[in-house]
């Protein structure tokens, strides 16, 4: 006799059937969704209103607070630093004093300093913050292929 015809065996083969196909189709379903986290992500900035930043900002949470400035009156600096590392400074946001976010600035020892900025600053008709911060990549002049190499190898900005 074969062991799948038997009459205690195939019956429950049947009863189990439905749910192996669901084990199966959820398994299938799970690594299928890529482990990528989501290109942005929101952050709340001191009036409580979302910001959205790209998800490559480190989380704020990681670090710990050093010091709060204030820059001429009109800009609010928090820094913050992470105990694993000897740096006084690894991360700061700069909020503006209506609290809106306009700058997250942070040190990754592989790649440097980074820092995400409000679409809006710099821009002359934009009225208020978008609320939304990109990239702004760095690098110096000289990397540039400039004609005039500074000897005070000053920061160009280049947003993408």
């Amino acid at each position: 006799m074969k062991p799948w015809t038997h009459k205690f065996i195939l019956p429950s083969c049947k009863r189990g059937l439905p749910g192996l196909l669901l084990a199966f189709l959820f398994t299938f379903t799970v690594s299928v969704v890529p482990l990528r986290a989501e290109p942005h992500r929101n952050v709340v900035n001191l009036r409580g209103d979302q910001v959205l930043v790209p998800s490559d900002v480190p989380p704020k949470e990681r670090f710990v607070f050093q010091r709060m400035i204030s820059i001429d009156d009109r800009l609010i600096v928090l820094l913050y630093r992470d105990a694993r590392f000897r740096h006084s400074v690894d991360y700061s946001e700069t909020y503006n004093l209506q609290g809106e976010l306009l700058e997250i600035a942070w040190y990754r020892p592989t790649e440097g300093l980074q820092r995400a900025r409000d679409v809006n600053l710099g821009n002359p008709e934009a009225t208020a913050p978008a609320r939304v911060l990109e990239i702004v990549h760095e690098f110096r002049e000289h990397d540039r292929g400039s004609d005039q190499v500074t000897t005070y190898e000053r920061l160009w900005l280049d947003l993408d």
